[in-house]
């Protein structure tokens, strides 16, 4: 079955152990994301908050890391600019560019066209902390939403085709930027707050307001987000696919691992995506539903948003 993730923060890894990625000791590569089935894959691009200019460097030379790693490996992978040139291929898997925190946008909209001529189509405001866009969830509740240059940003990424991420950003701003957007959203990689109660995660009230936006979330496998015992199972992830299911429907359900972002995920890698379908039809899932969550509705949102 076709597979989409939402989230992998590969790249980044790549850059610090010198592996390809075609075969690596992480949780993702070529070679294994062809055997579970993955046909499209949300490449992050991300590093801890720091000054705008340094951000701005450290987030290029991942671009560059990310086009050279497609170059060697053509054959297999290929980068996903523009919707006609989806076509979902369990040997060739494209490749979306998504940035994980916007610090190296400044408050620039040129430094935002700027970089989707470079690629990139997917953007999350913030990481957990407060940028000049936004507030992460480090500010709790009380924070003060998006300042009036987030609001630009994210008005014209919608005008430009380009997708938003709500992933690690703050209550109010989660509210906010749906508004602003005017279209549906993704939440590339969270879980829910009611199953684990974790800042990270979604309340049930934003998972329905990410519903009314026509959006979808990628639950994730981190196991700090999955529960709050140390070591969650299979079993426990899939509890957060159902839970969502029930309270929002299953057409705003998605995947988004989180791999090669944190130690501790629930699956080893992406080739053991190939156990979730067995476990999804255990319970109750019919094959139709696994299609929606697996792959067709972050393709009904993609082909909705991307140009």
């Amino acid at each position: 079955m076709k597979i989409i993730d939402l989230h992998c923060d590969t790249i980044g890894r790549l850059l610090e152990t010198q592996e390809g990625l075609f075969q690596n000791q992480g949780h993702f590569d070529l070679q294994r994301a062809q055997k579970a089935g993955l046909v499209l894959q949300f490449f992050s691009l991300f590093l801890y908050p720091d000054e705008h200019s340094q951000a701005l460097k450290g987030i290029l030379q991942q671009i560059d890391r990310f086009y050279e790693e497609i170059e060697q490996q053509s054959e297999s992978v290929y980068p996903l600019l523009f919707i006609k040139d989806y076509q979902p291929d369990e040997h060739r898997l494209a490749a979306l560019l998504h940035l994980e925190g916007a610090e190296c946008l400044g408050t620039e909209i040129e430094y935002l066209r700027i970089m989707y001529r470079l690629g990139l189509r997917s953007v999350g405001l913030t990481w957990n902390d407060r940028n000049l866009l936004a507030d992460g969830v480090k500010e709790g509740p009380n924070d003060g939403g998006l300042s009036q240059a987030g609001c630009r940003m994210v008005r014209e990424m919608r005008k430009m085709g380009m997708l938003l991420d709500l992933s690690h950003i703050a209550p109010h701003g989660f509210y906010q930027a749906i508004d602003e957007y005017e279209g549906p959203v993704l939440v590339t990689h969270a879980n829910a707050r009611s199953l684990c109660d974790h800042p990270r995660n979604l309340d049930d009230n934003q998972l329905k307001k990410l519903a009314e936006s026509g959006g979808v979330i990628g639950l994730n496998q981190v196991s700090g987000f999955v529960s709050t015992d140390k070591n969650p199972i299979l079993e426990d992830f899939v509890n957060h696919i159902v839970y969502v299911s029930k309270l929002i429907g299953v057409e705003h359900v998605a995947l988004g691992s989180d791999f090669d972002g944190a130690d501790q995920v629930v699956l080893p890698g992406v080739d053991a995506y190939l156990q979730l379908e067995n476990m999804l039809g255990q319970k109750g899932f019919s094959r139709q539903e696994m299609e929606m969550i697996f792959h067709s509705n972050v393709e009904r949102v993609i082909r909705q948003i991307l140009k």
